[in-house]
């Protein structure tokens, strides 16, 4: 059973890249009954922290908190410090999503330091570019060098291509992928557009090879920022549906819900209308294992 619910979080994870955002929360699920089950308290905090980012991804702000918490809680009792970072990145994304940069900087922080217990690559790659989209997203526009936020600029530059960098020697597509998009946006901030086109150039092929329909969607959404930046209204109006059509997944409530919230935005004040998609058929799917996921015994967080 112990290797099922390794199982189960390794495809939880696996479907929430592939955009199955309801397959990949009952994967989870099932692995945190296992579990608690089972009394093991280590890999109950693997299937919460999934759990969380799995909610964190369709905009559940409260239950996403609390599964990260809580498993951030059980790793910090366990001492076991790799974990922990893995956490504290978690919680970055989270914030980043939410729209609150001064919060994910010191996680971000944080996991980069705590990288150094195990030296896995992937943690300093994620950790890097959870640092640098944090402080580019502090600033709306960074066109005049010589500015005081210009060396915060130029650190977050050489975050997000440190992740870049490490990510492509590594082939972990989805950060190469998230760092692409993320200094995409950095360019367009600059006033750059053909610097930025070029980046998300590079996005295309493999986000629709992957499939990374969330990243793409980010991607989609940049790039409907860019043609409006440049005029182009209705490829804006272009690049802002497909980013909804990625970002629908399952349909609602099973949604990548950051990335209808931003193309909902670049619609609405296009005047274009939102796509009709299917809605969420709860019937195509087995029943979604009931947890509770933080229950008042030693590890409950208050959130």
């Amino acid at each position: 059973m112990e290797d099922t619910s390794i199982g189960l979080g390794n495809l939880s994870d696996a479907l929430r890249l592939a955009g199955q955002l309801r397959g990949a929360e009952a994967a989870t699920c099932r692995a945190l009954v296992i579990t608690r089950e089972q009394d093991d308290h280590f890999r109950e905090a693997i299937s919460l922290y999934w759990l969380g980012l799995a909610r964190a991804v369709r905009g559940i702000a409260p239950e996403s908190e609390s599964a990260l918490r809580r498993a951030l809680r059980m790793f910090v009792v366990q001492s076991h410090t790799q974990a922990e970072g893995h956490v504290n990145s978690h919680l970055a994304q989270r914030a980043l999503w939410l729209g609150d940069p001064a919060t994910a900087r010191p996680l971000a922080d944080r996991a980069w330091e705590l990288a150094y217990d195990r030296r896995y690559e992937r943690d300093f790659i994620r950790a890097a570019r959870l640092q640098g989209e944090a402080i580019l997203k502090t600033f709306e526009v960074v066109r005049t060098s010589g500015s005081p936020e210009t060396s915060k600029v130029s650190y977050a530059d050489e975050r997000l291509h440190h992740a870049l960098t490490r990510a492509r020697a590594v082939n972990l597509v989805e950060e190469e992928l998230a760092a692409l998009i993320a200094l995409a946006e950095l360019r367009r901030r600059q006033g750059n557009l053909p610097a930025a086109r070029e980046l998300l150039n590079d996005v295309w092929e493999s986000a629709e090879r992957g499939p990374y329909p969330l990243l793409a969607a980010d991607a989609y959404n940049v790039l409907a920022h860019i043609e409006r930046d440049a005029g182009n209204l209705a490829a804006a109006i272009e690049a802002a549906t497909q980013a909804y059509r990625l970002a629908w997944c399952d349909g609602e409530p099973f949604a990548y819900h950051w990335g209808l919230v931003a193309a909902r935005a670049h619609l609405r004040e296009l005047g274009a209308p939102e796509p009709q998609l299917p809605p969420f058929d709860e019937s195509k799917f087995e029943p979604m294992p009931e947890v509770e996921i933080n229950p008042h015994d030693e590890f409950y967080v208050q959130v």
